[in-house]
């Protein structure tokens, strides 16, 4: 179930986009896939792995709190024009 949702909400991003592009223009299909799917693991095992280990030591509710603080730092400094 969590693959297929998975699959449902990412349809269409910009990595698929580009697979699909990349699967377009070389004529093995098979290779670019596995290139991009492997480049995907690399990029979110470490994140996945890291980030469960930090809510071992951190509440949830604090890391909510300290990603909304930057999410509303980031929108104050790009409607200045830092």
């Amino acid at each position: 179930a969590t693959l297929v949702s998975f699959f449902l909400v990412e349809m269409g991003d910009k990595t698929q986009v580009a697979t699909v592009a990349l699967a377009a223009r070389f004529p093995a299909t098979a290779a670019v896939v596995a290139g991009t799917t492997l480049g995907m693991l690399i990029a979110n095992v470490p994140a996945v792995y890291l980030g469960e280990r930090l809510l071992r030591r951190i509440p949830l509710k604090t890391v909510h709190a300290v990603a909304a603080a930057l999410f509303a730092a980031l929108a104050v400094f790009a409607m200045v024009g830092w």
